[in-house]
């Protein structure tokens, strides 16, 4: 066993306390090591983006979109493309064709005014009219970014599609007036066999590789046509406003006869008095 030596100064490798202070000084500086790797991972994580859903994809081109503005409890809030991007995970086609569609149709129905949040009703379509609410599903982009914006469910209507581009058919509605505003996108917007290897890729999940680079070439092209081209380019749509009521013949017979009854009750009514 080691023995403190007279002489010693605290750092030599013969006696039993510098043994034992050079072993604290091993474990320490291990720890330090320690805490100093995970501090750099936590840093990473932080800094780090948020992966898109199409893994290896490129940075969009550079656009310029408005934020959406409501009034919600009163309060007047702003909603940006890079608040949805944030909720769902990317800027997918999904979610810029939803936003845009949604600026578009609040501008026709509210025209200057800033709508209430509650006062917006959706309605939208998603094969067999079931919503994609499991992460990973075709269309959730879609999903996530009608939720995101009217911050509920309940004012989100779910119907069928085909498929393909019949998918992004939407319609905005003015609860309080009754009014709709149908907008879809047009064909030529989506690159040649897109939504083919969409199925392959996210669907039937049976696509080569070259497929799967292919896939993510046209959807990085679709991406940047739904940020970067005009409404006029993208969508095609319409308005239908409230219908004034219409003139009915039976409603005016009815109201004729009531008319003739009074006048008859009204002509006795003045023969009484005039035979008193």
């Amino acid at each position: 066993m080691k023995e403190k030596i007279s002489k010693c100064e605290g750092n030599c490798s013969n006696c039993t306390m510098c043994s034992i202070n050079q072993g604290k000084n091993r474990i320490i500086g291990i720890k330090t090591v320690l805490i100093i790797l995970l501090g750099v991972l936590l840093l990473s994580a932080l800094l780090m983006p948020v992966k898109s859903h199409m893994q290896g994809a490129s940075e969009p081109h550079e656009f310029e979109l408005k934020p959406i503005i409501l009034i919600d409890n009163g309060n007047e809030i702003e909603i940006t493309l890079d608040n949805i991007k944030d909720y769902h995970g990317d800027l997918c086609p999904g979610v810029v064709t939803v936003f845009r569609q949604t600026q578009i149709g609040i501008k026709q129905l509210w025209g200057g005014d800033i709508p209430e949040r509650d006062d917006i009703k959706i309605v939208s379509h998603f094969k067999n009219a079931e919503a994609p609410v499991i992460k990973g599903k075709s269309m959730k982009g879609r999903y996530d970014t009608f939720v995101y914006i009217l911050n509920n469910t309940d004012n989100l209507e779910i119907r069928d599609c085909e498929g393909g581009v019949d998918c992004f058919k939407t319609t905005i509605i003015r609860k309080s007036t009754n009014e709709e505003f149908n907008i879809t996108l047009k064909d030529n917007v989506s690159p040649d066999g897109f939504f083919e290897l969409m199925k392959k890729v996210k669907i039937t999940k049976n696509a080569s590789d070259d497929e799967k680079e292919e896939f993510k070439t046209k959807w990085e092209e679709f991406r940047d046509n739904v940020l970067t081209k005009t409404n006029h380019d993208l969508f095609e749509y319409e308005i239908k406003k409230k219908k004034p009521e219409t003139f009915s013949v039976t409603n005016a017979i009815f109201g004729g006869i009531i008319v003739i009854i009074l006048i008859l009750i009204l002509l006795v009514i003045v023969k009484k008095f005039k035979s008193i």
